[in-house]
């Protein structure tokens, strides 16, 4: 079969075939050969990487339609195809065509394993296994590549200089912030890993409920044909499947799933979760520095680039007699970069104190101007920064923030003695959403945003928000969930404890989402006791938000107007 169909499988539309692969009920996995093993490896040795990921390549797809039986790479080959994604040798750092073209087949081959073969059939849970400190006891140092050494050796591979999982998500997203060069590799890697982990919960999941299923309805079977009532035992044992706090209550297979492998072999003993939370919310900042660079001078230029840069400032032509300085008066070199990423100038001592003629003093209405004019610029950029949601990496950076935070939502759901309960991981997340800049706040509040929360983890998070930021005044609800009633009570007619423009447009925001989920699970009507809450709280909120014409009014503003929308137009 050829590669284009394989493309065509991975990246757009399945053809009518496809139907035929599908209805092939059993496939048979068989491991590759020890010839084929051998000769993959001699490729990775002698540094011909394209043409060992094309023969894993054909050897994967060739028994997909002819057979039933699928070649299943070896671990250690899938391992370095993870590692040759975000390694420097091969891609900011590459010098050859075959270490350049390396990623982009090695990607091919991730994506082809995981959509015919699976996550668990294909064994990532042992390709994908952190050995940093494995490596550490047995003398291993952590250095970059000797000359003659390659990508093979196990110390330099992603999987040994990563300190474990959280220390490789943690600099992936300094990189979104600070490093776009390498922001550019990590996020490749990261969205592969991420859906190597949802798959692999849900396939466990989905194995879990259905043996729950089995194993109820063939005890409820014998039950009845001894002619015992099911009622009392098969409600405690849906109680016993639903505790998951010890060896018999099936969740084993859960507990081997990739996600929970990460969560469990953190490096910390003490302070586990916070950590995870640090690594997900990191933003390039000091505070995240203890994620530092996964490989050793990770952010070195390659040669070749160094050169090209070299040769450009040599290529500037100096001519003094014309005037012409190349870039001996360019002030680039004033210029350096912070751990955040931003440009700042160095601090050049004062020049010698000269008698200059006192410039002439500018007429009043000119300077008016003037300053108009800066103030003007000064909103404009503080317009463009409070828009902005580069302090997070952007759009992608922070899906993926959102995509692991569901994760763990659903392993927290699953297994709250093993790793966290749910309130208390939504109590780190409030902690670390609540102080978001408005634009970002709103990205993860908006509940078409969050498609790793379930309606009720989304709607939990956005109540506990409320809690946590909404006035003394607000009464409290016994309810333990949301409804009409509670929302029209307790949150909707209040605005923020600290009544600042941004605290009030986060309290109508979440105010806004609360509304969209109860719609969208039909428990909510526009009566005029809800309406009025609502108005009383729009216009209180407003009332108590003085600064006006401001990007954080903006925002507060058009919230209440979606509000007001949504009853009027939306709601039955």
């Amino acid at each position: 079969m050829s590669q284009m169909y394989f493309f065509k499988f991975l990246f757009g539309e399945p053809s009518p075939d496809m139907a035929i692969m599908d209805e092939v009920q059993e496939r048979s996995f068989v491991p590759l050969s020890f010839e084929l093993t051998r000769q993959t490896e001699i490729f990775f040795e002698e540094k011909l990487y394209p043409q060992a990921f094309n023969l894993l390549l054909n050897v994967v797809g060739s028994g997909t339609i002819s057979s039933n039986e699928v070649v299943v790479p070896q671990p250690e080959h899938l391992a370095i195809a993870a590692t040759m994604l975000v390694h420097p040798n091969t891609t900011t750092g590459a010098e050859l065509d075959a270490e350049k073209e390396a990623p982009n087949i090695a990607l091919r081959l991730l994506r082809l394993t995981h959509a015919l073969i699976g996550s668990k059939n294909a064994h990532f849970h042992s390709a994908f296994n952190f050995t940093h400190f494995e490596s550490t006891r047995q003398g291993t140092r952590r250095d970059s590549p000797a000359p003659g050494e390659t990508i093979l050796n196990d110390k330099n591979s992603l999987w040994a200089t990563a300190e474990d999982f959280w220390h490789a998500v943690g600099w992936a997203f300094n990189c979104s912030v600070s490093h776009p060069a390498r922001w550019k590799h990590w996020q490749i890697w990261l969205q592969f890993i991420c859906t190597v982990l949802e798959d692999d919960w849900n396939e466990r999941e989905s194995e879990f409920l259905g043996a729950q299923q089995r194993e109820l309805a063939e005890r409820s079977e014998r039950e009845a044909s001894q002619g015992v009532e099911p009622t009392e035992q098969g409600t405690r044992e849906t109680r016993r499947f639903r505790k998951g706090n010890n060896k018999e209550d099936g969740l084993g297979i859960i507990r081997e799933s990739l996600i929970f492998k990460y969560i469990a072999s953190n490096i910390t003993t003490y302070g586990r979760d916070r950590r995870i939370m640090r690594a997900i919310f990191a933003d390039g900042q000091p505070k995240s520095a203890q994620f530092s660079e996964v490989f050793k001078n990770e952010l070195r230029k390659s040669e070749t680039k160094q050169r090209s840069s070299n040769s450009k400032k040599r290529s500037k032509v100096v001519n003094v007699d014309k005037g012409e300085y190349g870039d001996y008066q360019s002030d680039s070199d004033d210029e350096y970069i912070t751990f955040s990423g931003r440009i700042s100038r160095k601090i050049s001592p004062p020049a010698k104190a000269t008698k200059a003629r006192p410039t002439k003093r500018t007429r009043r209405g000119t300077r008016n101007v003037m300053d108009r004019n800066a103030e003007s610029d000064t909103e404009m950029l503080d317009a463009d920064h409070a828009n902005d949601l580069s302090s997070l990496g952007g759009y992608n950076s922070l899906a993926l923030r959102q995509r692991l935070l569901g994760l763990l939502s659903s392993v927290s759901t699953r297994l709250p003695k093993d790793f966290v309960p749910v309130d208390d991981l939504y109590h780190m997340f409030a902690e670390n959403i609540r102080d978001l800049s408005l634009p970002i706040f709103q990205h993860f509040i908006t509940p078409s945003n969050l498609p790793g929360l379930t309606m009720e983890a989304h709607c939990g998070l956005c109540e506990l928000l409320l809690y946590l930021m909404r006035e003394s005044s607000a009464p409290p609800s016994n309810d333990d969930y949301l409804t009409s009633t509670k929302l029209q009570q307790c949150f909707l007619p209040y605005g923020a404890a600290s009544p600042t423009i941004a605290n009030n447009a986060k309290i109508s925001m979440l105010l806004e989402a609360m509304i969209t989920i109860l719609h969208h699970e039909n428990a909510i009507s526009a009566t005029p006791q809800l309406k009025n809450a609502a108005q009383a709280g729009i216009a209180h909120r407003e009332s108590a938000s003085l600064e006006r014409g401001t990007v954080e009014w903006s925002y507060l503003w058009e919230s209440g107007v979606r509000i007001k929308f949504m009853l009027d137009h939306i709601l039955p």
